[in-house]
Protein backbone atom coordinates (compact mmCIF):
# COMPACT_ATOMS: atom_id res chain seq x y z
CA UNK A 1 0.00 0.00 0.00
CA UNK A 2 1.61 3.10 -1.34
CA UNK A 3 1.01 6.22 1.46
CA UNK A 4 -0.73 8.24 -0.95
CA UNK A 5 -3.38 5.84 -0.24
CA UNK A 6 -3.62 6.53 3.22
CA UNK A 7 -5.16 9.94 4.07
CA UNK A 8 -4.58 12.05 7.02
CA UNK A 9 -8.38 10.95 8.70
CA UNK A 10 -7.75 7.35 8.03
CA UNK A 11 -4.88 7.99 10.11
CA UNK A 12 -6.84 9.87 12.80
CA UNK A 13 -9.45 6.99 12.66
CA UNK A 14 -6.33 4.04 12.70
CA UNK A 15 -5.05 5.96 16.44
CA UNK A 16 -9.02 6.02 17.44
CA UNK A 17 -9.10 2.08 16.77
CA UNK A 18 -12.36 2.80 13.98
CA UNK A 19 -10.95 1.09 11.36
CA UNK A 20 -12.00 -2.26 10.43
CA UNK A 21 -9.38 -5.22 10.34
CA UNK A 22 -8.56 -5.27 6.85
CA UNK A 23 -7.59 -1.51 6.79
CA UNK A 24 -5.96 -1.56 10.30
CA UNK A 25 -3.50 -4.31 9.47
CA UNK A 26 -2.68 -2.37 5.68
CA UNK A 27 -1.96 1.18 7.69
CA UNK A 28 0.03 -0.52 10.41
CA UNK A 29 2.02 -1.75 7.56
CA UNK A 30 2.53 1.45 6.19
CA UNK A 31 3.11 2.68 9.29
CA UNK A 32 6.21 0.05 9.98
CA UNK A 33 8.14 1.37 6.50
CA UNK A 34 7.49 5.36 7.36
CA UNK A 35 9.03 6.34 10.28
CA UNK A 36 7.84 9.71 10.17
CA UNK A 37 4.61 8.45 9.92
CA UNK A 38 4.56 6.08 12.24
CA UNK A 39 5.97 9.09 14.61
CA UNK A 40 3.25 11.07 14.00
CA UNK A 41 0.78 8.55 14.91
CA UNK A 42 2.88 8.25 17.74
CA UNK A 43 1.94 11.92 18.37
CA UNK A 44 -1.35 11.52 17.96
CA UNK A 45 -1.65 8.95 20.70
CA UNK A 46 0.00 10.64 23.03
CA UNK A 47 -2.39 13.58 22.92
CA UNK A 48 -5.53 11.70 22.96
CA UNK A 49 -4.00 9.82 26.02
CA UNK A 50 -3.14 13.37 27.62
CA UNK A 51 -6.56 14.55 26.76
CA UNK A 52 -8.26 11.13 28.49
CA UNK A 53 -6.47 12.00 31.59
CA UNK A 54 -7.05 15.62 32.06
CA UNK A 55 -10.80 15.95 31.28
CA UNK A 56 -12.81 12.02 31.38
CA UNK A 57 -12.76 12.91 35.29
CA UNK A 58 -14.00 16.64 34.52
CA UNK A 59 -16.54 15.53 32.85
CA UNK A 60 -17.81 12.57 34.98
CA UNK A 61 -18.94 15.22 37.71
CA UNK A 62 -21.93 16.76 38.42
CA UNK A 63 -22.32 20.17 37.45
CA UNK A 64 -21.42 22.87 39.32
CA UNK A 65 -23.55 25.99 39.69
CA UNK A 66 -20.57 28.28 38.04
CA UNK A 67 -20.59 25.43 35.18
CA UNK A 68 -24.11 25.18 34.85
CA UNK A 69 -23.83 29.15 34.35
CA UNK A 70 -20.66 28.80 31.61
CA UNK A 71 -22.76 26.31 30.17
CA UNK A 72 -25.61 27.74 29.37
CA UNK A 73 -24.02 30.79 28.01
CA UNK A 74 -21.80 28.97 25.68
CA UNK A 75 -24.91 27.22 23.73
CA UNK A 76 -26.64 30.60 23.75
CA UNK A 77 -29.50 29.62 26.51
CA UNK A 78 -31.40 32.10 27.53
CA UNK A 79 -34.02 32.62 30.66
CA UNK A 80 -36.73 32.99 28.25
CA UNK A 81 -35.98 29.65 26.26
CA UNK A 82 -36.25 26.60 28.51
CA UNK A 83 -37.39 24.79 25.82
CA UNK A 84 -33.68 23.64 25.15
CA UNK A 85 -32.27 20.44 25.66
CA UNK A 86 -30.03 19.76 29.00
CA UNK A 87 -26.97 20.67 29.20
CA UNK A 88 -25.71 17.72 30.42
CA UNK A 89 -27.14 15.82 27.45
CA UNK A 90 -24.73 18.28 25.07
CA UNK A 91 -21.26 16.50 25.51
CA UNK A 92 -19.14 19.17 23.05
CA UNK A 93 -20.59 21.84 24.82
CA UNK A 94 -19.64 20.48 28.31
CA UNK A 95 -16.18 19.50 27.20
CA UNK A 96 -16.06 23.25 25.64
CA UNK A 97 -16.87 24.19 29.48
CA UNK A 98 -14.32 21.89 30.73
CA UNK A 99 -11.51 22.92 28.26
CA UNK A 100 -12.33 27.19 29.60
CA UNK A 101 -12.10 26.09 33.39
CA UNK A 102 -8.98 24.21 33.27
CA UNK A 103 -7.56 27.24 31.59
CA UNK A 104 -9.34 29.84 34.00
CA UNK A 105 -8.16 27.19 36.86
CA UNK A 106 -4.42 27.71 35.77
CA UNK A 107 -4.75 31.57 36.26
CA UNK A 108 -6.52 31.96 39.16
CA UNK A 109 -8.37 28.76 40.41
CA UNK A 110 -11.83 26.94 39.33
CA UNK A 111 -14.77 28.45 39.92
CA UNK A 112 -16.09 28.01 43.79
CA UNK A 113 -12.59 25.48 44.10
CA UNK A 114 -10.66 28.11 46.16
CA UNK A 115 -7.51 29.87 45.24
CA UNK A 116 -5.14 26.87 46.36
CA UNK A 117 -4.12 24.38 43.75
CA UNK A 118 -3.56 20.42 44.53
CA UNK A 119 -1.12 19.47 46.82
CA UNK A 120 2.10 18.48 45.88
CA UNK A 121 1.39 14.97 46.62
CA UNK A 122 -1.90 15.45 43.90
CA UNK A 123 0.24 16.62 41.72
CA UNK A 124 2.78 13.93 41.67
CA UNK A 125 0.06 10.92 41.36
CA UNK A 126 -1.82 12.95 38.55
CA UNK A 127 2.16 13.55 37.11
CA UNK A 128 2.12 9.63 37.34
CA UNK A 129 -1.05 8.83 36.00
CA UNK A 130 -0.41 10.70 32.89
CA UNK A 131 3.25 9.00 32.42
CA UNK A 132 1.91 5.58 33.38
CA UNK A 133 -0.83 6.37 30.73
CA UNK A 134 1.98 7.05 27.33
CA UNK A 135 3.82 4.34 28.97
CA UNK A 136 0.70 1.96 28.29
CA UNK A 137 0.16 3.53 24.72
CA UNK A 138 4.23 3.16 23.94
CA UNK A 139 3.83 -0.48 24.45
CA UNK A 140 0.80 -0.93 23.07
CA UNK A 141 2.56 0.81 19.70
CA UNK A 142 5.41 -1.50 20.37
CA UNK A 143 3.24 -4.74 20.48
CA UNK A 144 1.79 -3.77 17.59
CA UNK A 145 4.90 -3.05 15.22
CA UNK A 146 7.06 -5.95 16.51
CA UNK A 147 4.16 -8.87 16.08
CA UNK A 148 3.32 -7.37 12.58
CA UNK A 149 6.23 -9.25 11.21
CA UNK A 150 8.10 -12.03 12.54
CA UNK A 151 10.95 -11.03 10.80
CA UNK A 152 11.34 -8.28 12.91
CA UNK A 153 10.02 -9.42 15.94
CA UNK A 154 12.78 -9.79 18.10
CA UNK A 155 16.44 -7.97 18.22
CA UNK A 156 18.06 -11.13 20.30
CA UNK A 157 16.31 -14.57 20.91
CA UNK A 158 15.83 -16.39 24.49
CA UNK A 159 18.10 -19.47 23.29
CA UNK A 160 20.09 -18.36 26.21
CA UNK A 161 17.88 -16.41 28.64
CA UNK A 162 20.86 -14.91 30.67
CA UNK A 163 22.37 -13.39 28.15
CA UNK A 164 19.20 -11.93 26.72
CA UNK A 165 18.48 -10.39 30.19
CA UNK A 166 22.20 -9.32 30.64
CA UNK A 167 21.87 -7.47 27.75
CA UNK A 168 18.38 -5.51 28.16
CA UNK A 169 19.79 -4.89 31.71
CA UNK A 170 22.61 -3.49 30.44
CA UNK A 171 20.55 -1.35 28.08
CA UNK A 172 18.05 -0.09 30.63
CA UNK A 173 21.09 0.70 33.40
CA UNK A 174 18.81 -1.46 35.61
CA UNK A 175 17.89 -5.32 36.64
CA UNK A 176 15.46 -6.73 34.06
CA UNK A 177 14.48 -10.52 33.41
CA UNK A 178 11.84 -11.79 31.05
CA UNK A 179 9.54 -14.00 33.71
CA UNK A 180 8.89 -17.87 33.11
CA UNK A 181 4.94 -18.38 31.68
CA UNK A 182 5.38 -21.79 30.92
CA UNK A 183 2.64 -22.40 33.67
CA UNK A 184 -0.09 -20.15 31.62
CA UNK A 185 0.52 -21.38 28.15
CA UNK A 186 3.23 -18.79 27.04
CA UNK A 187 7.02 -19.42 25.89
CA UNK A 188 9.60 -16.66 25.77
CA UNK A 189 11.02 -15.99 22.45
CA UNK A 190 13.71 -13.08 22.68
CA UNK A 191 13.26 -9.64 23.13
CA UNK A 192 14.41 -6.36 22.00
CA UNK A 193 15.46 -2.29 23.27
CA UNK A 194 13.39 0.30 22.81
CA UNK A 195 13.16 3.89 23.62
CA UNK A 196 10.34 5.12 25.91
CA UNK A 197 9.17 7.88 27.33
CA UNK A 198 10.59 7.19 30.47
CA UNK A 199 13.70 6.48 28.62
CA UNK A 200 15.53 3.35 27.81
CA UNK A 201 12.96 0.34 27.51
CA UNK A 202 12.84 -3.44 26.99
CA UNK A 203 10.35 -5.62 25.24
CA UNK A 204 10.22 -9.01 25.56
CA UNK A 205 8.29 -11.38 23.93
CA UNK A 206 6.05 -14.95 24.19
CA UNK A 207 4.06 -17.00 22.10
CA UNK A 208 1.81 -19.99 22.91
CA UNK A 209 1.03 -23.40 21.13
CA UNK A 210 -1.88 -21.16 18.68
CA UNK A 211 0.62 -18.74 17.93
CA UNK A 212 -0.67 -15.99 19.97
CA UNK A 213 1.96 -13.05 20.66
CA UNK A 214 1.82 -11.38 23.75
CA UNK A 215 4.71 -8.75 25.07
CA UNK A 216 6.03 -7.59 28.59
CA UNK A 217 7.02 -4.39 27.84
CA UNK A 218 9.23 -3.12 31.14
CA UNK A 219 10.67 1.02 31.77
CA UNK A 220 11.61 2.71 34.41
CA UNK A 221 9.55 6.07 35.86
CA UNK A 222 10.90 8.56 37.64
CA UNK A 223 9.21 8.02 40.57
CA UNK A 224 9.09 4.42 42.12
CA UNK A 225 5.29 4.70 43.93
CA UNK A 226 3.67 1.25 43.39
CA UNK A 227 0.37 1.42 41.65
CA UNK A 228 -2.30 -1.34 40.83
CA UNK A 229 -3.38 -2.81 38.00
CA UNK A 230 -4.40 -0.04 35.29
CA UNK A 231 -6.10 -1.29 32.31
CA UNK A 232 -6.67 0.02 28.58
CA UNK A 233 -7.52 -0.80 24.84
CA UNK A 234 -7.01 0.41 21.45
CA UNK A 235 -8.63 -1.56 18.73
CA UNK A 236 -7.81 -5.27 19.43
CA UNK A 237 -4.90 -4.79 21.95
CA UNK A 238 -5.66 -4.74 25.64
CA UNK A 239 -3.34 -3.58 27.79
CA UNK A 240 -2.76 -4.14 31.72
CA UNK A 241 0.14 -2.11 33.23
CA UNK A 242 1.32 -0.92 36.89
CA UNK A 243 4.53 -0.08 38.79
CA UNK A 244 6.13 -2.58 41.38
CA UNK A 245 9.43 -1.42 42.71
CA UNK A 246 11.64 0.68 40.45
CA UNK A 247 10.05 -0.59 37.38
CA UNK A 248 6.67 -0.23 35.05
CA UNK A 249 5.49 -3.14 33.59
CA UNK A 250 3.46 -3.26 30.48
CA UNK A 251 1.59 -6.62 29.40
CA UNK A 252 -0.30 -6.42 26.09
CA UNK A 253 -2.02 -8.99 23.86
CA UNK A 254 -4.91 -9.84 22.00
CA UNK A 255 -6.35 -11.87 24.25
CA UNK A 256 -10.05 -11.59 26.09
CA UNK A 257 -9.65 -8.98 29.22
CA UNK A 258 -9.88 -12.04 31.59
CA UNK A 259 -7.05 -14.24 29.82
CA UNK A 260 -4.52 -11.17 29.74
CA UNK A 261 -5.22 -9.95 33.61
CA UNK A 262 -4.61 -14.21 34.30
CA UNK A 263 -1.06 -13.30 32.87
CA UNK A 264 -0.67 -10.10 34.08
CA UNK A 265 -1.10 -11.65 37.83
CA UNK A 266 1.24 -14.73 36.87
CA UNK A 267 4.15 -12.25 35.73
CA UNK A 268 3.30 -9.83 38.95
CA UNK A 269 4.05 -13.26 41.00
CA UNK A 270 7.07 -13.82 39.22
CA UNK A 271 8.23 -9.75 39.73
CA UNK A 272 7.34 -9.67 43.06
CA UNK A 273 9.36 -13.07 43.61
CA UNK A 274 12.63 -11.24 41.26
CA UNK A 275 14.97 -13.26 39.00
CA UNK A 276 15.53 -17.40 39.65
CA UNK A 277 18.48 -18.25 40.63
CA UNK A 278 21.14 -20.75 38.64
CA UNK A 279 23.10 -23.02 40.91
CA UNK A 280 26.83 -22.34 38.83
CA UNK A 281 29.10 -25.80 39.12
CA UNK A 282 31.72 -25.58 42.00
CA UNK A 283 35.64 -24.55 41.13
CA UNK A 284 36.79 -27.65 39.92
CA UNK A 285 39.59 -27.53 42.40
CA UNK A 286 36.93 -28.23 45.14
CA UNK A 287 35.28 -30.84 43.61
CA UNK A 288 35.57 -34.73 44.74
CA UNK A 289 38.70 -36.46 43.71
CA UNK A 290 36.99 -39.13 41.96
CA UNK A 291 35.13 -36.42 39.85
CA UNK A 292 37.80 -34.77 39.08
CA UNK A 293 39.98 -37.73 38.07
CA UNK A 294 37.07 -39.08 35.91
CA UNK A 295 36.62 -35.47 33.87
CA UNK A 296 39.98 -36.10 33.17
CA UNK A 297 39.86 -39.18 32.08
CA UNK A 298 37.06 -38.09 29.60
CA UNK A 299 39.03 -35.01 28.22
CA UNK A 300 41.58 -37.28 27.02
CA UNK A 301 41.20 -39.41 24.10
CA UNK A 302 41.10 -43.14 24.73
CA UNK A 303 44.59 -44.89 24.34
CA UNK A 304 46.52 -42.49 24.10
CA UNK A 305 48.78 -41.26 26.70
CA UNK A 306 50.24 -37.68 27.10
CA UNK A 307 52.50 -36.22 26.21
CA UNK A 308 55.68 -34.88 28.51
CA UNK A 309 56.88 -31.71 28.48
CA UNK A 310 60.47 -32.84 28.55
CA UNK A 311 60.40 -35.37 26.18
CA UNK A 312 59.84 -35.59 22.22
CA UNK A 313 57.78 -38.15 20.89
CA UNK A 314 60.34 -40.66 19.32
CA UNK A 315 60.13 -40.44 15.54
CA UNK A 316 58.52 -42.98 13.67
Amino acid sequence: MSAQRVSEAELHAYVDGQLDGNRRLAVERWLADDPEAARRAEDYRTQTALLHDLFDTVLREPPTDEEQELADRLKGRLAFNDNRPPWHARPLVRFAAAVMLVVAGAGGGWFGRGAQGPSPVVQQQQQQRQTLATFAEEATQAHRFYTADERFQVELGADNQDELNGWLSKRMGRDVFGPDLGRVGFRLIGGRSLPTDLGAGAQYMYVNDGNKRITLFVGAPRSGNASEFSFTQNGDVLTFYWVEGPLAYALAGRLSKEELLQIAKAVYSDVKAGPPRREEPPPQDQRPQDQQQQQQQQDQPAGVQPISDTQKPKDS
